[in-house]
């Protein structure tokens, strides 16, 4: 049975960047993946065909911001800055009867000047963002634009969602531009992680159990691979951390099974550049769909192609009747689609009050050798990702002197 300091189920930002720490730390570190790739949620889908020229698409993740600071260390580290690339100023649009709007032009400006001063006094903490953003713009503004833009930017109805979850203030690295991909996709980042010495990266290893024997942590996957470790780390979904920690820690189990999760089935397409009429956008916002929104590759603009991942609602329709909604809102035939590219993740479904079940979370793994990183502890940035790995990789070092 293969032995390593620890290992890290989960080869999403959150288990990568922990295992970054630990690998950087001289931790032989094995992280462990479901799927055959890694990246999780930042999933650049790259095309290798000849006429597609290095083009590319975003299924998940799709900006970095220059207040990522933890973030931009680690690609400080991993040499890639040089990379960097800068995102267009194209703005994004929503979509009402079928038309295109500027967001400006839906809202009620009588409303929002009323509701605004309320800005200084209501308070983002305890209130679900519906309660907060109809306090301060309107429960009509809410409504007709704040709310879909909100389920836009989480890929889930987002009303009941914890406001002060989202849109958090950090100090910027003010030599990085503003907002930010990769040459390569945002999946360079991962990509980067994956390749670091001291970093064992097994994909294709779906974990099926984990026991402890004696001081050690073991591992069993579907395949019937074996490992052990020292320390272990789940960088999984909440629903797949409970079910894999039910026997171990089954207090641990039991309040990551309150933590919901939403699935989110996305289709990547991309076309020609003279088949599409509708303007350039950063992407589209849906008062009403069977979508959350569409992310745009427009805002990297490519010689022959544009690009669009349409995330859409779970099960609401099925392949053909995604296809054609994408052809009705893109204005094209089917057979102008040259690539499609289905995609299906799982993001946190949050609830006011999660704040208190993670600290319930925190204080029972206090003193223990298993560690919990992921988007669901205090948002799902990719900042947040990071800074929860950071966290947890100081406390396994802080074991590691006792």
């Amino acid at each position: 049975m293969d032995r390593y300091d620890i290992i890290i189920i989960g080869a999403g930002i959150s288990g990568l960047s922990l295992a970054h720490y630990c690998a950087g730390a001289g931790l032989r570190t094995l992280v462990m993946e479901k799927s055959g790739r890694a990246g999780g949620t930042l999933h650049t889908h790259r095309f290798h065909e000849a006429d597609a020229g290095g083009f590319w698409i975003e299924l998940g993740a799709h900006t970095c911001y220059n207040s990522y600071r933890n973030l931009l260390k680690i690609m400080e580290d991993c040499r890639i800055l040089d990379r960097l690339t800068a995102r267009e100023k194209v703005g994004f649009r929503l979509l009402s009867g079928n038309r295109l709007k500027s967001i400006p032009s839906q809202l009620n400006f009588a409303e929002l000047l009323l509701s605004l001063p309320r800005i200084l006094t209501v308070k983002k903490r305890g209130k679900s963002i519906e309660a907060y953003f109809s306090a301060i713009a309107g429960s009509g503004n809410f409504r007709r634009v704040l709310s879909p833009a909100f389920n836009a930017v989480i890929s889930q109805r987002a009303d009941d969602f914890p406001a002060d979850m989202l849109f958090k203030k950090r100090k910027r690295r003010r030599d990085i531009m503003k907002k930010f991909t990769l040459s390569g996709g945002l999946a360079t980042i991962t990509d980067a992680i994956a390749s670091e010495e001291g970093i064992v990266l097994a994909t294709g290893k779906e974990v099926q159990a984990v026991g402890i024997a004696g001081e050690s942590f073991t591992v069993a996957t579907t395949d019937g691979t074996c490992c052990e470790s020292a320390f272990l780390a789940l960088a999984t979904p909440a629903p797949v951390a409970a079910r894999l920690l039910q026997s171990t820690f089954p207090e641990v189990s039991r309040r990551l099974s309150q933590i919901g999760a939403a699935a989110v089935e996305s289709l990547g397409v991309a076309v020609k550049k003279e088949a599409v009429s509708i303007e350039r956008v950063a992407g589209i916002i849906p008062a009403e769909d069977s979508f959350y929104s569409v992310v745009s590759r427009d805002t990297v603009p490519h010689e022959r192609y544009r690009g669009f991942t349409f995330h859409f609602r779970p099960g609401v329709a099925d392949h053909e009747a995604k296809v054609s909604r994408v052809c009705e809102v893109l204005g094209v035939q089917r057979g102008q689609l040259d690539y499609l590219i289905p995609r299906e993740n799982l993001v946190p479904s949050l609830r006011v009050g999660h704040e208190g079940l993670i600290s319930t979370v925190d204080n029972l793994l206090g003193g223990t050798r298993l560690f919990l990183t992921g988007n669901y502890f205090s948002g799902m940035a990719i900042e947040d990702c990071v800074i929860r790995s950071l966290k947890e990789f100081n406390r396994l070092r802080a074991l590691l002197k006792t």
